[in-house]
């Protein structure tokens, strides 16, 4: 599919119009790291990546959707109904899709939405303010009236709060991954219960990503602590470096042992910070089958608290941090810093489908633990997923605060819980499928349950606030945007060196997907220079077209921060 020259050139003017290089810039100087040399934008729709997954998924669409998706991102149904050789009075159509990513800062990438419910503390309305993920932690502590270190000013927001003396007896924070309102645009009709809460709690209506990189490990980090990547340090899932002929990649919180390492997030979380000015005594749940969103909005639990560590011991510290652990199918935590709750034991993945699958009509089916294993993604992409999450998710509220009476000591827990599956269909199958919208259903209906699991036991002395990470790029194959892969990307900057020399090592130290820093003692012992760097980074093709939109070096990014 080629586009028009005309179209192309309308929508890049629609972007520059809007501030591209504007919001890139004030997200890059939020994120940037003390050794970033170099901020690498993408033309729009481009996704440079690890390499594409070797399985081909098969997507379901329907035409009206498709028609809409298109149009919301300049791109023309016509030219696609010919590359895919549809037929014009089909209603409903298929096409095999390989894989699909996030990290710009562009639209698709950034633009989430942001419900608060709280009756009793927030004011109901529709909200144009703007507003990052990281205005969240400020929030609660305002109704908490508690001044935490990564504090942002909220006084702009004034409007949204009654004044309340009483406290919440929990805040939920519900993370739909890679959520943004992208999907829900897809989508109209596929989450009735999240529409009407507009109307039935603050809606903020322009909130949106203001971090490099738009990632699940970022996203969460800024909801659980009010940090930008600058004072955090996580900026990023993953970092790629090169050595001996292959490209590494590190993921976040992940220490040279392949132990985890928490202290990699060098700024407090609201929680640790909540749960130590009140010794300890509030509960403090996060749970995500992705270990990188869990423990961002949880933070350090005990490793936060030296006296604890004394101790040898999490029992005066409720820190219930858990994840899926896709070899034994079954969920667990770091037990040093965390508690897993008893009910995650119910919570085997393979028995929970043999349980539920004459229940779920769905894209997923296994015939074995081991099946399961191998499709694990797509498990994690299914209605399966959501149902446990949130069955898992009410089960140890009930175990940890309720069964204890934690509701009543007066003082606020804190709950989070991420469902992921939208993130996992989306990757796999596109945001605009069929099945991303089926999996979306499923969220709004698990929400709906946690909203009225919280009404019928916290009454009306609850928050809830539900949001995204980050939203996502269109489907290659429906926007034909390209896709670079490191190898790709480290092969091409080490044409620079010696030809004998281009397998030992690199000219890049690391590069995430938007920040990369220089090896600047290869690049002296070679007389490589910047400019170079820059101009091979620049010259990358993807099917004879340019990939990179623009790099900034770092003193080209100025202070434009909120």
């Amino acid at each position: 599919m080629k586009r028009t020259y005309g179209m192309v050139i309308g929508f890049l003017l629609v972007l520059i119009s809007c501030g591209w290089e504007a919001d890139y810039k004030r997200a890059a100087f939020l994120s940037m790291q003390p050794d970033t040399d170099l901020i690498l934008a993408p033309y729009p729709f481009n996704i440079f990546d690890r390499e594409a997954r070797d399985a081909i998924t098969l997507s379901h669409y329907s035409k009206e959707e498709i028609k809409n998706i298109l149009e919301d991102h300049g791109l023309s149904w016509e030219e696609l109904k010919s590359q895919w050789q549809l037929d014009a009075e089909e209603e409903n159509f298929s096409k095999e899709v390989n894989y699909t990513s996030h990290y710009t800062q562009y639209f698709y990438d950034t633009e989430i939405p942001i419900w608060i419910y709280g009756p009793k503390w927030i004011r109901n309305g529709q909200y144009s303010d703007p507003i990052n993920q990281q205005h969240i932690p400020s929030i609660y502590g305002r109704i908490l009236n508690f001044q935490f270190s990564n504090t942002l000013n909220t006084n702009y927001l004034d409007k949204i709060f009654h004044k309340q003396k009483e406290k919440p007896e929990i805040i939920v924070t519900v993370v739909v991954d890679q959520g943004g309102r992208q999907l829900y645009k897809a989508h109209k009709g596929a989450y009735p219960f999240l529409d009407s809460l507009k109307n039935n709690s603050a809606y903020f209506k322009k909130a949106k990503v203001g971090h490099l990189e738009s990632h699940t490990a970022v996203g969460h980090m800024a909801i659980g602590t009010g940090a930008f990547p600058k004072d955090s340090k996580i900026f990023s899932n993953e970092i790629y470096s090169y050595a001996d002929g292959k490209v590494l990649h590190r993921p976040v919180y992940q220490g040279p042992d392949k132990d985890w390492n928490l202290s990699e997030l060098e700024v407090p979380s609201f929680s640790d910070e909540w749960d130590l000015s009140n010794d300890n005594e509030p509960v403090i749940i996060s749970q995500c089958y992705a270990a990188r969103a869990a423990v961002g909005m949880a933070g350090h639990g005990k490793l936060f608290n030296p006296s604890l560590l004394q101790k040898n011991s999490l029992t005066s510290d409720e820190d219930y941090v858990y994840w899926q652990d896709i070899k034994s199918l079954s969920w667990s935590s770091y037990p040093k810093a965390y508690l897993t709750p008893k009910s995650a034991e119910k919570y085997n993945l393979y028995k929970f489908y043999l349980e539920n699958k004459n229940q779920i009509s769905t894209h997923f089916k296994a015939n074995s633990p081991i099946e399961l294993i191998a499709k694990i993604h797509h498990f994690q992409g299914s209605e399966f997923q959501v149902k446990m999450d949130g069955a898992l998710f009410r089960d140890t509220v009930t175990e940890t605060i309720l069964n204890s009476k934690k509701n009543k000591d007066g003082i606020t827990d804190l709950a989070y819980v991420t469902l992921k599956a939208t993130d996992a269909v989306g990757h796999l199958y596109g945001w605009e499928s069929k099945e991303a919208e089926q999996v979306l259903k499923a969220t709004d209906k698990e929400i709906e349950t946690i909203f009225q699991y919280l009404k019928d036991n916290f009454g009306d002395n609850f928050i809830l606030v539900v949001t995204a990470d980050h939203g996502a790029a269109p489907m290659p194959e429906i926007s034909n945007g390209l896709f670079l892969s490191h190898e790709q990307f480290f092969a091409a900057v080490n044409e620079l060196l010696p030809e004998g020399e281009r397998n030992k090592s690199s000219l890049i130290k690391w590069v995430a997907h938007s920040q990369l820093s220089y090896n600047r003692e290869l690049m002296r012992k070679h007389n490589v220079s910047e400019e170079a760097i820059i101009n091979k980074i620049l010259s990358i093709q993807v099917n004879q077209k340019i990939f990179f939109r623009k790099i900034w070096k770092r003193n080209e990014i100025p202070n434009l921060s909120l």
